[in-house]
């Protein structure tokens, strides 16, 4: 088996743990700049806040369900939970207990995720401005991660680049 790293082990302990009390009480752990739920704790954050739900596969083969939400939205979270009728158990900075939310998947929809593709196709040819604009039209942002996003710019960033370097030595 792969090693896997502390963020997959402490998913797992929070998934066990959230198991173990028959999902009862339900996790959200900071990981990062990030909250993040789990599993049943997922399908509660979506049923309470209207968060996406995705499903992951780790690179240990591992598949969870998780949805997360930046740590300045954390006051408005925890508002929410209450108002909808739970329960605030405990809480520290990177890590908060709650109950009473439907945790059930019924009538939320799961993003599977995307097979990668490739963003940019490797080019020999100078890239032409239309077609960066098909590039950029095609990239859906709306299901992308902060992270995937920021490499597109990157890529993106090289095509433009690469383009002026190869206007400037046919000069």
């Amino acid at each position: 088996m792969a090693k896997m790293n502390d963020q997959t082990i402490k998913e797992q302990e929070l998934i066990k743990k959230q198991e173990e009390s028959k999902n009862e009480v339900l996790c959200l752990m900071k990981i990062g700049y990030f909250f993040h739920a789990y599993n049943a704790g997922a399908y509660a954050l979506a049923r309470v806040m209207k968060y996406r739900v995705r499903k992951k596969v780790r690179r240990s083969g591992l598949e969870m369900i998780t949805a997360g939400f930046p740590e300045d939205n954390l006051q408005s979270v925890i508002v929410c939970i209450k108002a909808a009728g739970g329960q605030i158990l405990s809480q520290t900075d990177d890590w908060i207990e709650f109950t009473g939310i439907d945790c059930t998947s019924e009538g939320i929809e799961l993003v599977e995720p995307e097979k990668k593709k490739k963003v940019v196709p490797e080019q020999v040819e100078p890239v032409k401005e239309s077609d960066l604009s098909k590039i950029i039209r095609s990239y859906d942002l709306s299901r992308s991660t902060p992270i995937e996003a920021m490499i597109f710019i990157s890529k993106l960033q090289e095509l433009v680049s690469d383009e002026n370097t190869f206007m400037l030595m046919k000069k």
